[in-house]
């Protein structure tokens, strides 16, 4: 019954002197907003990583070719001028026997038409292993396999976007393609996958707007136009002419990646320094690759995203100072406003921790009170980043219960002196005080 009694008071005070119990509330406000709005885009962030490592594996590592310039341009000219190459995929597909698929992948600049019209996309050639290291997922058909990539199938694989410009509502399995003036049939189409712009912390394909070709054609048919400068509306005559002209063999042509899976992510770091060993000897130390371990990535994300939360974690934490020193500020003015009802409760038998409890509780229902709109507000906070800023923002039961603890708490420090403040005041001096 006395600590409803002592709430009930708490809760008239607040009412009695509105203005001034917001403006004590305040620092607890912003400071609960602060950690609610801290925490949901931490778990955005983390979320999003998570997603990322999903689709890409945390088993693997990107090699991928990387433009030079000055000296050590004119070196790799000398040393290495066709950079990351086919040769480089079977070389490390034969000297590292512990990878379980290495697959080379080759973007060409192909123009992609359909009843008259140019269609924006992007043209791979890669390997039916793509597949299953990118976690690509068929809405129709079927990915590349061994025979397609030994015949020089003219098949492909499109991508949602693809599909929904090329062939609208139709379905594309068994239709055709012109591919630089060439019949593609389409044999699959990848399910639509869904990355939020800007969030990819690595070269994550969104594949939608995608084909992929055996990587045998894309180097047969298309990589000439890279090597030789050939733009791609010249005449007929000039697109057989590039290809009767003498391009290196297979293994020495360029690929845009090379993609290394391993067994387990144990295994990811010493694959990396396995696979850079081979391909900076096969180089001849020409740094004209680099290589991604996307697991790794995780890791410093994670580690950016710790340090991101703890200055938040102070940013916030100085706001709910300066609440809990308001809040100590007005409890004590209240102590010295309400000391002739401490000497009268006194003298009629409450007992100093009764005091002490009356206070402590009205401290405490001032920060709860500010916790409740602080996570309110915080809430609101995290809504806005993720429909403003385009970050991805999860509040949790988790955040809200650990800002409602923290509210508490302040209350509790921050009350503690005021109420042993009131509870120390003799009964006689207070009211002679009056």
């Amino acid at each position: 019954m006395k600590f409803w009694a002592a709430i009930r008071t708490g809760i008239s005070e607040l009412l009695a002197h509105k203005l001034r119990s917001l403006l004590t509330m305040l620092g607890v406000i912003f400071g609960i907003a602060s950690v609610i709005s801290m925490v949901s885009i931490g778990a955005g962030a983390r979320q999003e990583a998570l997603e990322q490592i999903r689709l890409m594996g945390i088993n693997v590592i990107q090699v991928n070719r990387t433009a030079l310039s000055g000296d050590l341009a004119l070196e790799a000219q000398r040393q290495s001028p066709q950079g990351l190459t086919y040769g480089d995929a079977e070389a490390i597909r034969t000297l590292f026997t512990s990878a379980e698929r290495v697959v080379p992948v080759c973007r060409v600049f192909a123009e992609l038409r359909q009843d008259g019209k140019t269609i924006p996309a992007k043209t791979f050639g890669t390997t039916p292993d793509y597949a299953t290291v990118n976690r690509v997922e068929l809405a129709a058909g079927r990915f590349l396999d061994e025979t397609d990539v030994e015949r020089r199938a003219r098949v492909c694989v499109i991508g949602a976007d693809v599909k929904r410009d090329a062939f609208f509502l139709e379905d594309p399995v068994g239709k055709f393609l012109r591919i630089n003036d060439e019949e593609f049939q389409v044999i699959g189409v990848m399910e639509e996958r869904t990355i939020r712009a800007g969030s990819s912390m690595f070269s994550l394909p969104a594949l939608n707007g995608d084909i992929y070709i055996p990587i045998t054609v894309a180097m047969e048919d298309f990589q000439i136009y890279v090597e030789q400068a050939i733009p791609m509306d010249t005449s007929g005559f000039f697109k057989i002419l590039a290809r009767l002209i003498d391009r290196p063999p297979l293994e020495q042509r360029p690929v845009t990646q090379i993609i290394v899976q391993v067994g387990d992510e144990s295994q990811t770091w010493e694959a990396a320094r396995v696979t850079q060993r081979i391909l900076a000897r096969r180089h001849k130390e020409i740094p004209d690759f680099e290589t991604i371990i996307p697991a790794e990535l995780l890791r410093q994300s994670q580690q950016t995203q710790r340090i991101f939360n703890i200055v938040m974690g102070a940013i916030a934490s100085i706001s709910l100072l300066v609440g809990g020193i308001g809040i100590m500020n007005i409890m004590l003015a209240t102590v010295t406003q309400r000391a002739r009802e401490i000497g009268i409760r006194r003298c009629i038998g409450a007992s100093r921790s009764d005091i002490a409890r009356q206070f402590l509780l009205e401290a405490l229902v001032i920060t709860a009170f500010g916790g409740l709109l602080g996570i309110v507000l915080g809430v609101e906070m995290a809504t806005l980043i993720s429909d403003f800023a385009g970050w991805r923002t999860i509040v949790s039961g988790e955040a809200i219960l650990v800002s409602l603890g923290v509210a508490i708490v302040t209350g509790v420090v921050f009350g503690l002196y005021p109420a042993m403040r009131a509870a120390s005041i003799q009964p006689m001096e207070a009211l002679r005080a009056e």
